[in-house]
């Protein structure tokens, strides 16, 4: 799959979302917004979207550009790191810049590479002060070098209610944890 690159100033981008998201008749492919708007505010190989279920240290993936890579529903217990501290638990944007960065923090690192991933930022969604979630755009290694926190900010502010209606329903009917990824 080839890079998706950026080539728009990124309020634009968000502008763009809104709009659709506004005047959409009935219901939209949210998450493929989301990532068509991120790809031209940011660009990305993979973007990816998981809740995060603090009560169950658990993140589940809702959407993929990838799936075959990146499966939708794919679910990984959250370990004590230093990036679950600084993403999930203190909610700030985490940007690795290179393939070290990538191993560090994941532990799909081998195939992150495989596909062209060296570099990383993970966008934390929060709801009244509570991670519900994270945006997450991969690229060749220092493609998020000069990333624009504010304009990320306002994107993951859009998939607040989406993601925190996510984790809901996931509450609502629990999914088997025995077969978790450890991250």
């Amino acid at each position: 799959m080839n890079l998706t690159e950026p080539h728009t100033e990124p309020f634009a981008s968000i502008a763009g979302l809104a709009s659709t998201l506004q005047r959409a008749p009935g219901p939209v492919n949210l998450w493929l917004e989301f990532e068509r708007a991120l790809g031209t505010a940011f660009g990305h190989r993979l973007f990816t979207v998981l809740f995060f279920d603090a009560e169950k240290s658990r993140l589940q993936r809702v959407h993929s550009n990838q799936p075959d890579v990146s499966p939708v529903g794919g679910a990984k217990a959250v370990t004590e790191s230093d990036w679950t501290r600084h993403v999930l638990r203190e909610g700030r944007i985490y940007v690795g810049s290179n393939a070290a960065d990538i191993r560090a923090a994941f532990s799909e690192h081998a195939l992150l590479a495989s596909i062209g991933c060296d570099s990383v930022v993970n966008i934390p969604v929060r709801k009244s002060g509570v991670t519900v979630g994270t945006l997450n755009l991969l690229a060749a290694a220092g493609h998020y070098d000069s990333f624009s926190e504010p304009a990320a900010l306002v994107f993951a502010q859009l998939a607040a209610d989406p993601l925190a209606e996510c984790l809901a329903n996931a509450r609502a009917d629990p999914a088997d944890d025995a077969a978790l990824e450890y991250v």
